[in-house]
């Protein structure tokens, strides 16, 4: 596993989804392959946007207009039962609920649509749920994040995220368990910068 620094740059750094869609440059030796990557966006400036990105294939520093590998180094991650870890998340957690409009889907069925969660208990209960069985929370702080506002211009289809900001300390219980979701990420909107888990040392 890779940890990389990025540097996005010109009107793409404006659009989350455009900015996964720049980082898959990164990765020109399978274009075909499905995404093996996590992003975040660290910090927003004046044309251009600093990504963590977390991947399980180096990227290649190429000539991809704009975006720009800053740094790149392996990831060696050990992990033990009972250890405590400091953590953050920017994640999209959502409940999925039934079409209002009774709407049915090419099956038949009635069509399912995600809506944010807005509580803090339940973005606890969220987050608690994606840790099951493979770590436990000792501490919490859930903090509203500006919403992200995408276009997907292939679609002609415009949309919103509602993010959280989670940080705090959890306790290890299963070691394969939480590499797993380390890997595979938290929640849905992945593409949009969501669900990259970062681990410290407490």
């Amino acid at each position: 596993m890779y940890l990389s620094k990025v540097m996005i740059h010109g009107s793409i750094s404006r659009n989350p989804y455009e900015i996964h869609r720049a980082l898959w440059s990164l990765f020109p030796e399978n274009a075909a392959a499905e995404r093996d990557y996590l992003f975040r966006v660290e910090r927003f400036g004046q044309q251009q946007a600093e990504v963590l990105m977390q991947s399980m294939r180096e990227p290649f520093a190429g000539n991809a207009l704009g975006v720009r590998l800053l740094a790149c180094k392996d990831y060696p991650l050990s992990l033990n039962v009972g250890q405590q870890l400091r953590f953050l998340l920017i994640a999209n957690p959502v409940k999925t609920i039934n079409d209002e409009n009774g709407r049915l889907n090419a099956r038949g069925e009635v069509k399912k649509c995600r809506v944010p969660l807005i509580h803090e208990e339940e973005w606890r209960n969220w987050l608690e749920r994606k840790f099951t069985g493979c770590a436990e929370l000792q501490t919490l702080i859930a903090e509203k994040r500006l919403p992200l506002n995408f276009r997907k211009a292939k679609e002609k289809r415009v949309g919103k995220i509602q993010p959280v900001y989670f940080q705090g300390v959890l306790q290890v219980k299963d070691p394969a368990g939480l590499r797993e979701v380390l890997n595979t990420g938290i929640g849905p909107a992945k593409a949009f910068g969501c669900g990259l888990l970062s681990l410290a040392r407490a």
